[in-house]
């Protein structure tokens, strides 16, 4: 949940789905205020922005730094009434996202991060394991908040809650032109949403290159130096947007069963945003 400072607006930020772009653009053209959330938390917003960008840092056995953004509005009312009170004050905006390509992103968020295993390509039979080990925890598993797999919250958790529909808009990610001409008109005030945060996977021909690498990047490059060469490795000719191959990867009938049965509202969430402003095809392009 973003707000922003001295507008009557909140961003819900349903995890990989573009979040980093517009919290940028709110930050720039607004500043962002973390009052709501701090108090909820105990803390002043200075506290809580001092920990937050510590990072996993644990405010109670539910919310930490790591997952604070991603709590559903059913999390919320458990554990952050003021956040959402302050929320229901607010104009506020979502991105929604093609289920199956956030699922994908969402697996290769959790390898990155979790089990080390960071630029795999999405076709990548690890990716395959992962994703049947997902669908099983996912399983008949009601509302959670669990940091290693908050990512595969359900969409329609972040702008339904107890059934009803409480944000007051939802835009398709490949339209973020109509979410900064909504917020314009709700505010008065412009914003940029830049498309900067695509992630990225080696191409197919890179695959023997990626071992090699790997071992030189983590074993014999110091890391002052590989935080200036990362950022340029990604962006070099070895590397595509991942969401390209989304859609040919195979995950096994098993696993898009379960994608289609359980994120089955969020589709159709989907499909109402992109009817509500005449989208076009699915890019599926701005995904972190």
């Amino acid at each position: 949940m973003l707000f922003a400072d001295g507008a009557s607006l909140a961003f819900i930020e349903i995890p990989k789905n573009g979040s980093k772009s517009i919290k940028l653009a709110l930050e720039a053209g607004f500043g962002l205020d973390s009052g709501p959330i701090a108090r909820d938390l105990g803390l002043t917003p200075e506290e809580f922005d001092a920990a937050y960008q510590r990072g996993r840092v644990a405010f109670n056995p539910v919310v930490d730094t790591s997952n604070v953004d991603h709590l559903s509005l059913a999390n919320l009312a458990l554990h952050m009434p003021g956040t959402l009170a302050a929320f229901r004050q607010a104009n506020s905006f979502a991105l929604v996202r093609q289920p199956r390509g956030r699922f994908i992103s969402a697996l290769l968020q959790r390898l990155g991060q979790f089990d080390d295993h960071k630029n795999l390509r999405a076709d990548d039979p690890i990716v395959q394991t992962e994703a049947r080990q997902t669908c099983d925890w996912l399983d008949g598993r009601g509302v959670f908040a669990d940091t290693a797999y908050i990512h595969f919250t359900r969409q329609v958790d972040f702008v339904d809650l107890d059934g009803e529909r409480v944000v007051d808009a939802v835009f398709p990610i490949e339209r973020t032109d109509a979410a900064a001409a909504w917020v314009e008109q709700v505010t008065g005030k412009a914003i940029h949403i830049a498309h900067e945060h695509a992630r990225r996977e080696p191409k197919s021909w890179a695959k023997l290159v990626q071992p090699p690498a790997r071992f030189i990047g983590r074993h014999l490059i110091p890391t002052a130096v590989k935080r200036v060469i990362y950022p340029l490795w990604l962006n070099s000719r070895v590397f595509d947007d991942a969401s390209k191959s989304y859609g040919v990867v195979e995950l096994g009938d098993d696993v898009e069963a379960f994608i289609a049965s359980y994120y089955a509202a969020d589709a159709r969430l989907y499909d109402e945003a992109r009817a509500a402003v005449a989208a076009p095809a699915p890019a599926d392009r701005i995904a972190s």
